[in-house]
């Protein structure tokens, strides 16, 4: 997929491409900023620098594409090949996602997630999720999908940095 085609997938999903443009064009452009924020991801680990010093918020390193809210509370991020949301200072983290996805976006208000994945035609779609987890992705695209369950991919429930049972 092109600038030109994500650009106009993003505007038609509401969003401006400045949104998820970098992560859909280089691997190595996972960042965003907010005033005196800036999130990034640096060898799978998600850092926030505030104040003049560098925090770090995950405790394993498969992270990336995170992306600060409009309203600067809360991140979100691709886990493991899954969306997931955690607060600024890195608490509550959770997938959001039903299944694996890339690219996450924020709405204007910071209260949904737009993110890429496969689609019911098998080729990229787009979808929307709100920020609590455990609820099913709404396709925004492409529209026959709209009615059509999406194939599942994958779904994570393991918390970062506890063991697995």
């Amino acid at each position: 997929m092109n600038s030109t085609a994500i650009t106009k997938a993003l505007t038609l999903a509401g969003f401006t491409a400045i949104a998820g443009l970098s992560t859909m064009i280089g691997p190595s452009a996972a960042h965003a900023a907010h005033a005196d924020h800036d999130v990034y991801a640096r060898a799978g680990v998600i850092y926030i620098h505030d104040g003049g010093r560098e925090v770090r918020l995950t405790e394993d390193e498969v992270n990336s594409q995170p992306r600060l809210s409009p309203d600067g509370t809360t991140i979100t991020y691709v886990h493991n090949n899954t969306v997931w949301v955690m607060a600024a200072d890195g608490a509550g983290k959770h997938q959001v996602s039903d299944r694996t996805g890339t690219a996450p976006a924020w709405s204007p208000d910071s209260t949904t997630i737009t993110y890429k994945a496969r689609s019911c035609t098998g080729a990229q779609g787009t979808f929307r999720v709100g920020t609590v987890g455990g609820t099913t992705s709404e396709v925004l695209s492409p529209a026959a999908c709209r009615d059509e369950a999406a194939p599942q991919m994958g779904y994570i429930t393991d918390q970062p940095g506890q063991p697995s049972l």
